[in-house]
């Protein structure tokens, strides 16, 4: 797993900008909304990263080897971004409700799903 920061920040009369990655070939683009009690995750992908930014909430994210060995457990709030690499199992609990931009290097195709449930 790889913890970001923005690469760049304005901010003026206008608003701000925020630059979330400018790195990698990502493929597809979701937007998540789960409540406070749920958990996601509990899978890993052989080929796929993923590209997390937190929008809102504050999600417990565990990050477990396949040989069950945890990596990281971290709680992840507004701005953090992150990448999932391929053969990690990822799980996150909501602690609040949340909200997220998740950002796939690899197009999940029905008919052949880079998705393996633990």
């Amino acid at each position: 797993m790889k913890q970001l920061k923005p690469y760049k920040q304005l901010q003026d009369a206008r608003g701000m900008f925020l630059g979330i990655v400018n790195t990698g070939l990502w493929k597809e683009l979701n937007y998540i909304e789960t409540e406070a009690g749920q958990t996601r995750g509990g899978h890993y992908h052989r080929e796929t990263e993923e590209l997390f930014f937190i929008l809102e909430g504050e999600i417990e994210i565990k990050i477990t080897s396949l040989d069950g060995l945890i990596k990281h457990v971290f709680t992840a709030r507004k701005g953090h971004i992150f990448i999932v690499e391929p053969l990690e199992i990822h799980s996150f609990k909501c602690l609040t409700p949340s909200k997220w931009i998740n950002v796939l290097s690899k197009k999940m195709d029905d008919k052949a799903l880079d998705f393996y449930r633990i």
